[in-house]
């Protein structure tokens, strides 16, 4: 029991450092695309502006007054900047509650590992009692899910990034979209790999007589993925 939450208090404290980086990368990112979803402020100075000019122009000697919201063009939101939106704010959410859901987890194994001032025989009832709560109440696969509330979000994230990109260059685009595609491909395959050799193996498929070496890419999101 004292490895199990060793090893979980270790897995979730790496889990906050990165979500809590990440988490700051997405949140700079949020801030310039959440302006790409309101009206251009200096729009309306800038058709103001023009409207004097061209009034000058057509030899006016005193500009008529005009109304700076009638002379800007309607602000229309385009799909792809609500897409990239909610791609990177549910990113941004899904790693914040990484952080919240692992914060709490810490505080329930700080509790599971505390015994007071009872003696050595009712500590090991208590240790045999907390440890069936651990399994009743889901704790191990609440621990689980967090690496992969993380990657989704990271899913997520690089996904938003490749509709940013789109409009800034073929060339651009193409590299960014490569290694994206490389590393979303690379998840991907260590994701189904396992599930796929366990069902060649057990349906038949599997062409040698020799059972082959277990996959060793199992993961929470493999044992997710074979689950289902």
């Amino acid at each position: 029991d004292t490895e199990r939450c060793s090893a979980w208090k270790e897995e979730v404290q790496t889990l906050l450092i990165f979500a809590g980086l990440f988490s700051a990368v997405v949140t700079a990112f949020v801030i310039e695309s959440y302006k790409f979803l309101q009206p251009d402020p200096n729009a309306a100075v800038v058709g103001l502006l023009f409207h004097i000019a061209s009034s000058i122009n057509n030899s006016s000697p005193f500009p008529p007054s005009v109304d700076p919201s009638s002379i800007s063009t309607p602000f229309s939101q385009t799909s792809s900047s609500v897409r990239i939106n909610i791609f990177w704010f549910l990113s941004l959410i899904l790693s914040l509650t990484t952080v919240l859901v692992g914060t709490v987890s810490l505080q329930w194994l700080r509790e599971h590992q505390s015994y007071g001032g009872f003696s050595a025989k009712e500590k090991i009832a208590i240790l045999h009692m907390r440890t069936v709560a651990l399994e009743v109440w889901w704790v191990p696969q609440i621990f689980a899910a967090l690496p992969v509330l993380l990657q989704a979000a990271l899913t997520l994230f690089l996904a938003g990034l490749i509709d940013f990109v789109l409009p800034l260059g073929r060339k651009l685009t193409i590299s960014v979209c490569i290694v994206i595609g490389l590393t979303l491909l690379f998840l991907a395959a260590t994701t189904l790999l396992p599930t796929l050799q366990y069902f060649l193996f057990f349906t038949g498929f599997y062409p040698y007589r020799q059972p082959p070496d277990p996959c060793a890419f199992k993961s929470p999101q493999s044992r997710v993925v074979l689950t289902i």
